[in-house]
């Protein structure tokens, strides 16, 4: 593999998540997300970067790359090819000034224009007020990346910094300024998985509660969220 000019490197208040992490955050299918994090680092969004770290078999990625990577699945998962996302990744790059554009608050769409033989899709984005295609046409929505910016918190420069991977519920965050990125709960340190082991190991959800002083909601929703990764 040919050497890259800048390798990005983990950093304290960057997080560090591998395969498996990504998985459970945001809830995909393990071997899909290890393949794709192995092309993401192997052939790489951008000529001139590794947005991966780490040796061969424990790629890990940082807390932008995690949030970018969603849309980057789900633009492959609806055929969109890498080639594509790889263009239109380098356009909003040089555009937004950022090595990682797809964590900067924006919409993206796809359409699809049927010819005599094909299905043709287009890759197009929206960047506040402004609306650039990569591809030709009108636009159109898909509701997953509606329902993931839900999930996002951005800070002045629309750069996002920290994920609530419950739909519906703020209580479990990814921060990755707390606990190097792992899903805590939300206003403290303490990790999903803590509560986690302890609810496993066979303590109630009340005595949890009284013993962190939490809202039992919180557990509750910790205990979920560790349940369904």
């Amino acid at each position: 593999m040919t050497a890259k000019e800048t390798n990005i490197k983990p950093r304290l208040g960057e997080g560090i998540y591998l395969v498996k992490d990504v998985s459970k955050i945001l809830r995909l299918e393990y071997s899909k997300v290890y393949r794709w994090i192995i092309e993401y680092w192997g052939n790489s969004l951008d000529n001139d970067i590794d947005y991966t770290f780490g040796d061969i078999d424990n790629r890990a990625i940082n807390f932008y790359s995690l949030i970018e990577f969603y849309t980057f699945f789900k633009l492959r998962e609806k055929g969109i090819s890498s080639t594509d996302i790889k263009r239109l990744h380098a356009e909003l790059k040089q555009l937004l000034n950022t090595p990682y554009p797809f964590a900067i608050a924006q919409d993206y769409f796809v359409e699809e224009r049927r010819t005599r033989k094909t299905k043709k899709k287009f890759v197009y984005y929206r960047y506040l007020d402004s609306l650039m295609k990569v591809g030709k046409k009108k636009q159109f929505s898909f509701r997953f990346i509606d329902e993931f910016l839900e999930k996002i918190e951005f800070d002045d420069n629309n750069l996002a910094i920290r994920f609530f991977p419950l739909t519906n519920s703020k209580n479990v965050v990814v921060d990755p300024k707390r606990q190097f990125g792992q899903p805590i709960i939300a206003g403290t340190n303490i990790k999903t998985q803590t509560i986690y082991n302890l609810y496993r190991g066979g303590e109630s959800k009340e005595d949890i509660s009284i013993l962190y002083n939490l809202p039992i909601e919180k557990v509750e929703d910790a205990i979920n969220f560790q349940n369904a990764a």
